[in-house]
């Protein structure tokens, strides 16, 4: 919110992901994630409850926003459904491989555990978004002038922090929860890439036959240059939060259909896997740099994941088929 100097967030919370991820490994990240989340719910959860306690007062609001901003309850064009249509797939493909809920089947204690925590993870998405979204349609009221996207929260627990000392808690409880939500997303991913890096390329390539403890500890080492690498990109952002998200959600739409597939399918192979996953990457970055985001208010991203489909159905077709050529 411009309370202070976005280098200093940048460098402080960047640190503070580095050290309880290498000090605490996954079952740190898991731990963060639990009370983050724990805190992100209860505390948007209260804020809804105290500024909008009765349904009389949604019916209030739906009759303030129809009023100030009449296109935002009207049925909206085909270029707009078309765009959301192509949201919920990304979000979708991208969301069932996201790093998170991986990492868990391997941070769970047993199956049985793996099984309670899934059975209510799968519903929690609709309550989270759920609450984000009233709190988005809360702001089109009380911040008639308008304002930038990423900047709506801020300016909304600015304004809500003010009003009791009871909304001040739940807002220092949001931002709290805010902030932990971008450390655990962050180091979710740095734990997975170190990994990769450590025992995938080094353990494969370099050091083979090295010891676990060994590849833990160059992969405690990789993280902190991977990060730092990264922290010098983020002194200068060029997107905002909500583009950052989309990047990150096309990229990981690509490894959807190993996954996906790969689960379902048994006849998908390797090669066509990895063939779909190099083409729907290679669309994805070349609609980007030509300057389409979009192609007719669909993603980039869905568009390379439609040829990443294409490209695994149809290599593991053909290889099927020179197989039974070989064979007759």
């Amino acid at each position: 919110g411009g309370a202070g100097p976005y280098w200093a967030g940048v460098v402080l919370l960047t640190l503070g992901v580095i050290v309880y991820e290498t000090v605490g490994g996954m079952r740190a990240v898991a731990w963060t994630d639990c009370v983050q989340g724990v805190m992100l719910l209860v505390g948007l959860a209260g804020l809804l409850l105290a500024v909008v306690p009765t349904p009389t007062h949604l019916t209030e609001l739906t009759l303030a926003v129809a009023a100030q901003a009449p296109e935002k309850v009207a049925v909206p064009a085909w270029e707009v459904s078309r765009n959301w249509l192509s949201t919920l797939l990304l979000i979708g493909f991208s969301g069932a491989v996201y790093p998170h809920a991986i990492q868990r089947i391997y941070a769970a204690r047993d199956a049985a555990t793996l099984k309670r925590a899934f059975s209510v993870m799968v519903f929690l998405p609709l309550v989270t978004t759920g609450v984000m979204f009233m709190v988005g349609i809360l702001a089109i009221r009380e911040l008639s002038a308008g304002g930038d996207a990423d900047q709506v929260m801020p300016a909304l627990l600015t304004v809500w922090s003010g009003r009791s000392l009871l909304l001040y808690l739940l807002c220092v409880t949001v931002i709290t929860a805010v902030v932990a939500a971008v450390m655990s997303t962050a180091d979710s991913v740095l734990l997975s890439l170190s990994s990769i890096l450590a025992k995938d390329i080094v353990g494969a390539a370099l050091l083979e036959g090295a010891s676990e403890e060994r590849l833990t500890r160059i992969g405690k080492l990789l993280s902190w240059v991977v990060v730092g690498v990264l922290v010098i990109v983020a002194l200068s952002p060029r997107v905002t939060l909500w583009g950052l998200t989309e990047i990150k959600m096309e990229i990981l739409a690509q490894v959807a259909p190993l996954f996906v597939l790969g689960v379902t399918w048994r006849r998908l192979t390797t090669t066509a896997a990895s063939s779909g996953m190099l083409a729907g990457c290679a669309i994805y970055a070349g609609l980007l740099l030509a300057g389409l985001p979009t192609v007719w208010n669909v993603h980039a991203g869905v568009v390379g994941l439609g040829v990443n489909v294409a490209m695994c159905v149809a290599v593991t077709l053909f290889a099927g088929r020179l197989d039974g050529g070989y064979r007759a």
